[in-house]
């Protein structure tokens, strides 16, 4: 985000902190707040699975992104596997289609 972008919404968020007394800590709150960091990973650095290959990261999100019937074959799970090993911690999938999260029927 443009730095005026960032402190409008910086502004924003600390407003749901105005209960809390100390402004140091407020800032502490807006600063770990998973929403507001959520925007800023969109624009921060982003490596490919294949780049990834042999590291891991506490933290990976995985966008599958427009994905065709024909495309999710065996190459697409192999490279889903090689995503889903990078995390250490936590695994977010975004934009993933319900049929990959089964039927509870």
């Amino acid at each position: 985000l443009p730095y005026k972008d960032y402190q409008r919404l910086f502004e924003e968020v600390m407003k749901d902190y105005e209960d809390i007394p100390s402004k140091r800590k407020r800032i502490e709150k807006v600063k770990n707040n998973p929403y507001f960091n959520a925007l800023q990973i969109k624009f921060a650095y982003a490596l490919t699975c294949h780049k990834t290959q042999g590291g891991q990261w506490e933290s990976v999100f995985i966008d599958q992104g427009y994905l065709t019937e024909e495309r999710v074959n065996t190459e697409f799970f192999r490279w889903l596997y090689t995503a889903f090993t990078r995390a250490t911690k936590k695994l977010y999938l975004i934009n993933f289609h319900e049929r990959f999260f089964g039927d509870d029927e």
